[in-house]
């Protein structure tokens, strides 16, 4: 197993233990940032933070790679919507 297999495999580990941050600081200790999985891996990190933007950004690079994910697809639908709520009796007093 290499070491960036070994690196993404603990910041997996991290996540599923609801470790978020430790995740994410396992994953920014790399230095190669563009492999699609540490994309995706980070995505999901940032998803679950609700740094709704940062999540955005690395699924929408993640679709450069791979156009025709679904999950990467449905994950900045998710978001796109979460951004866009708007509820007018919530906003106006």
């Amino acid at each position: 197993m290499s070491e960036l297999e070994l690196i993404i495999l603990n910041a997996r580990e991290a996540l599923e233990l609801n470790k978020t941050e430790e995740a994410l600081a396992i994953l920014c200790q790399l230095s190669v940032a563009n492999h699609a999985e540490v994309i995706f891996l980070k995505g999901e990190i940032y998803y679950k933070l609700q740094r709704w933007g940062d999540a955005l950004n690395q699924f929408t690079l993640f679709l450069e790679l791979f156009p025709s994910d679904k999950k990467a697809e449905s994950y900045c639908l998710m978001i796109q919507n979460i951004l866009g709520f708007f509820h007018k009796d919530f906003y106006n007093p």
